[in-house]
């Protein structure tokens, strides 16, 4: 009886413990300016991001906004990152390696994220052709405070803090 008790109890604890972590879903996601890019300065005016379907709009209505990296710039991998800071309404983008099933949760309500789905990449390394699966979350900052990302792969389970200032 006393074994019976304790599993419940564990049981119990680790599923209020896990509650709080929520699935992000996946989209189809545009990162554009928030203002039409032809009076843009800085790449690093101010982004939002955008579903697909309001995207076509915008460029059937002749809105310009698309954002566009540097030349060379490549998001950097979610899972070699160990924190994120940015401010409210910042934009960051990671990228995420789905060669593997993975899953992307987020605990906290300071960040909003946006993730995309699945694509596939050919390139080319040392000769030969490399075939790549990897997927873009957006993070952008909502509020001052505090959240967590959990990416959860077979191989591992990571939980990245992100702190909006």
């Amino acid at each position: 009886m006393e074994t019976r008790l304790f599993l419940i109890v564990s049981v119990l604890a680790l599923a209020i413990g896990c509650s709080s972590f929520r699935a992000v879903d996946r989209g189809d996601w545009r990162r554009v300016y928030t203002k039409d890019a032809s009076t843009v300065k800085s790449l690093d005016a101010p982004q939002e991001i955008i579903t697909r379907e309001k995207y076509e709009e915008e460029l059937a209505n002749d809105v310009r906004r698309t954002w566009s990296p540097s030349p060379g710039w490549s998001a950097p991998w979610l899972l070699d990152t160990e924190e994120i800071g940015l401010a409210p309404n910042e934009v960051m983008e990671f990228r995420i390696d789905e060669l593997k099933p993975v899953e992307v949760q987020v605990k906290g309500d300071a960040a909003t994220l946006f993730w995309g789905q699945r694509i596939k990449k050919d390139e080319w390394k040392d000769g030969t052709d490399v075939t790549r699966r990897e997927s873009t979350l957006f993070v952008q900052g909502k509020a001052k405070g505090k959240a967590t990302i959990r990416i959860v792969t077979e191989d591992t389970t990571k939980d990245i803090p992100v702190t909006v200032k």
